[in-house]
């Protein structure tokens, strides 16, 4: 079902129906929405729903994992966002991807939970490479990534959003494992 991740201040697991609600109310904001390539805006819960759903089966026959961020907050759980490692096809590089709910925003958890996806990566994958990318008009993502250590490869595309409904140019970034 994927891993369960736990750092100081959040916990990563696997999504469950009852976080559908939350899904389709947070991610399906237009301003997380079009930030992301396939959360549609506007996000009803019945689609939530469904791709928890889709999520589990997957989870069953891959790697890839799509978790919930949870907050850990005096002794309180609040779901903040989800975050996720994947590999768009079998001989592809492993991908992190995430969103942070606005309430939650700007106090570094997206920061916290791509640590937690990048120790996955080496530790439990034992990948040596990991990518990620983000549209060119949201420069606070790309600020996170680099802060992780990713660097931008220089290459460019035109990738959908189902936010937007439209081409949106995404930047190409990489970070690679040294060993040793």
């Amino acid at each position: 079902m994927g891993p369960r991740i736990e750092t100081p201040r959040l916990i990563l697991r696997h999504p469950e129906m009852r976080d559908a609600p939350f899904i389709a109310k947070y991610a399906g904001d237009y301003d997380i929405a079009c930030m992301t390539a396939l959360v549609p805006h506007p996000y009803p819960t019945p689609a939530a729903e469904m791709w928890v759903l889709i999520r589990n089966i997957a989870a069953q026959k891959s790697l890839n994992a799509h978790l919930v961020v949870d907050i850990k907050n005096d002794g309180d759980v609040q779901m903040g966002g989800m975050a996720g490692i994947f590999r768009r096809t079998p001989e592809s590089d492993w991908e992190i991807g995430y969103w942070i709910a606005k309430p939650f925003w700007g106090k570094g958890y997206a920061t916290e939970a791509g640590q937690a996806l990048i120790d996955y990566a080496r530790d439990g994958l034992k990948t040596d490479r990991i990518i990620a990318g983000h549209y060119d008009d949201n420069p606070a993502s790309g600020r996170v990534l680099e802060k992780l250590g990713f660097r931008y490869t220089g290459k460019a595309c035109n990738q959908f959003s189902m936010g937007r409904m439209a081409k949106a140019k995404c930047l190409d970034m990489a970070m690679t494992f040294h060993p040793g």
